[in-house]
């Protein structure tokens, strides 16, 4: 659809080249393109002739994930960025009033619970290289809410692990094949604690607009749990819930990455009950206190529905 199905008042034309100029010159026009069809589809449906900035700004939001939310607030209201993020790297004041907030998904428990007939495991692993960070301390909690209902508990730290890399060799799609997977390292034993799991828990940090490295690492070695013919190591029956931190202080700026990671544990059989997102942790310290101790312990509301979702998940 093109640019000329609707005429641009100035400012909206300047907004869709602001915002344009943010990709390099090999998809710009791609980007363009969608977020023109998707203005065209607005403006149809409302019987608009003229695009505003605002209608620029909301069709490109409805194209582009939600991490493009920095830079939807510096261009609507740059002073009121500054203030929000930008003075939590050089006031104390603003970075221990930052909003710390967790958000745990809805889930629609369809499925009746059945009366457990041993004891439940719950296998966590934390993605993330700060031990006492903001993802380790509410995979704690999570934790801690599992045991209470009663589950043997256990948590891995990933940047611990003596873990390689998957080096694409394909071994362990040939047909007889025994092992999980030919790298001789830590992951030989995980992956049998994983098949012995009821249920994970992962966690994990976003610095760069997706998972952690560790994290990247560990799930491209689950590719060793698919064998021969596309048939599966890991039978269905085994829940998980994902915790995902990250600095920006909006609740839903990565949800499209908790929802990948939720991806990829389905095509592993394994479900997702339960999800967390944690935002807030930026500035001076980067999410940390002076004892380099994740923040989220001074907010107990919020670090509760970590124990409260572990609770459930072993429940």
């Amino acid at each position: 659809m093109k640019k000329e199905t609707i005429s641009f008042s100035p400012e909206a034309n300047d907004m869709l080249e602001r915002i344009a100029a943010i990709w390099p010159l090999i998809i710009r026009q791609n980007k363009k393109d969608k977020i023109l069809c998707m203005l065209n589809l607005l403006a149809q449906s409302r019987k608009i002739r003229k695009a505003d900035a605002a209608l620029v700004v909301e069709a490109t939001r409805l194209v582009v994930p939600k991490s493009y939310d920095p830079l939807f607030h510096m261009f609507e209201d740059m002073e009121g960025f500054k203030k929000r993020f930008l003075a939590t790297f050089v006031s104390e004041e603003a970075y221990t009033g930052i909003p710390v907030k967790v958000r745990r998904w809805p889930h629609p428990r369809t499925r009746k619970k059945k009366p457990a007939e041993r004891q439940k495991r719950v296998l966590a692993f934390c993605a993330s290289p700060r031990p006492h960070g903001n993802t380790d301390l509410l995979i704690d909690e999570a934790l801690r809410g599992a045991c209470e209902a009663g589950a043997h508990t256990e948590k891995i730290m990933l940047h611990k692990l003596h873990m390689e890399f998957c080096i694409g060799c394909r071994k362990c799609k040939d047909p007889g094949f025994e092992k999980i997977c030919v790298i001789k390292d830590d992951m030989e034993a995980v992956y049998q604690k994983i098949l012995d799991a009821d249920s994970l828990i992962i966690g994990f940090p976003i610095y760069t607009g997706r998972e952690c490295a560790q994290l990247s690492t560990f799930l491209d070695r689950w590719d060793g749990y698919e064998r021969y013919m596309l048939k599966s190591c890991l039978e269905t029956g085994r829940t998980a819930m994902v915790i995902g931190t990250w600095g920006y202080p909006s609740i839903d700026t990565y949800d499209h990455v908790i929802e990948n990671i939720i991806s990829i544990l389905n095509l592993h059989k394994v479900e997702t009950v339960e999800a967390l997102s944690a935002c807030g942790f930026e500035g001076l310290r980067h999410g940390l206190d002076e004892k380099r101790t994740g923040v989220i312990a001074r907010h107990p509301k919020e670090l509760a529905k970590a124990f409260t979702a572990g609770r459930a998940l072993a429940g």
